[in-house]
């Protein structure tokens, strides 16, 4: 693969792995444009870091305020007890906004929040000086194949959803299957990434459900919806059940890849 960079010269490489996302950059090259690929579930979400005003203490978890579509909470930051981070979600058709401008993000916070009770006024004062703005549509991506020619997909870029989608723990057991198979058969990476995409499809899909479902749970349309939402959190026999069903779809059998054995036995892995 010859692959040309912004900032850096062109260089030679045999192989292109895309782990850069939902909005890849190098889906977007090889596989075609993102609208193809990504579909918009009705939510976007928010976080940033600011002064623990609230006097959080370690071990209270998160709290927030929630009106119908729209959730605004803050927790401690656990690494640093004299801050905290602010997470938004709101309910919205797709918006067009430039995302790689902070300022504009900012902008529409302020619009879906400005008014609300509670300490939302002061969370929102706080994104003045807030330079670590992480804001995103709550989305889904889905890719017929995950790799062409010499190019394969991992995580997020490949199968991914914003939040609940289990991404982050995907990619990494993506990038370990991708490399496994690699090292069985270096000289044939397209029968690598087929096995690579074989073994792991069925369960990053699997994972990528809890997105579908995120925006509607942590922002429920409705007051009723937010009362059968809380209700059901209040229950410890529910919450128990929805523990267990997510252990279920993010465990998964995985080969050892001993470099010494090719058929190594299968090992148990859960994250």
């Amino acid at each position: 693969m010859d692959v040309t960079f912004r900032d850096s010269p062109p260089r030679a490489f045999d192989l292109v792995v895309g782990a850069d996302g939902l909005h890849s950059n190098v889906r977007r090259l090889a596989f075609g444009p993102e609208a193809d690929h990504v579909t918009h579930l009705g939510h976007y979400a928010a976080t940033w870091s600011l002064p623990n005003h609230l006097d959080l203490r370690p071990g209270t978890g998160s709290t927030g305020y929630n009106a119908p579509g729209r959730l605004a909470s803050v927790g401690i930051d656990h690494t640093d007890p004299t801050r905290a981070r602010a997470f938004f979600v709101f309910a919205s058709p797709e918006l067009t906004y430039d995302r790689h401008d902070p300022e504009a993000q900012k902008a529409l916070l302020r619009r879906n929040f400005t008014g609300l009770p509670w300490q939302v006024d002061r969370l929102l004062d706080s994104l003045t000086t807030a330079d670590d703005l992480y804001f995103n549509s709550i989305s889904r991506a889905d890719v017929p194949t995950w790799s062409r020619g010499r190019i394969a997909l991992v995580g997020d870029s490949a199968c991914g959803a914003t939040i609940g989608g289990m991404g982050t723990g995907t990619g990494t057991v993506a990038a370990y299957v991708l490399a496994g198979e690699l090292s069985r058969s270096p000289e044939d990476h397209r029968a690598a990434f087929t096995r690579y995409e074989s073994l792991l499809r069925a369960y990053a899909q699997g994972c990528q459900k809890g997105g579908d479902r995120t925006g509607p749970f942590l922002a429920p349309s409705s007051k009723l919806g937010l009362r059968l939402r809380n209700g059901m959190l209040s229950r410890r026999r529910i919450l128990d059940w929805m523990l267990k069903a997510g252990a279920d779809v993010t465990t998964l059998s995985l080969p050892g890849y001993a470099p010494a054995r090719d058929n190594a036995a299968p090992t148990r892995t859960t994250r």
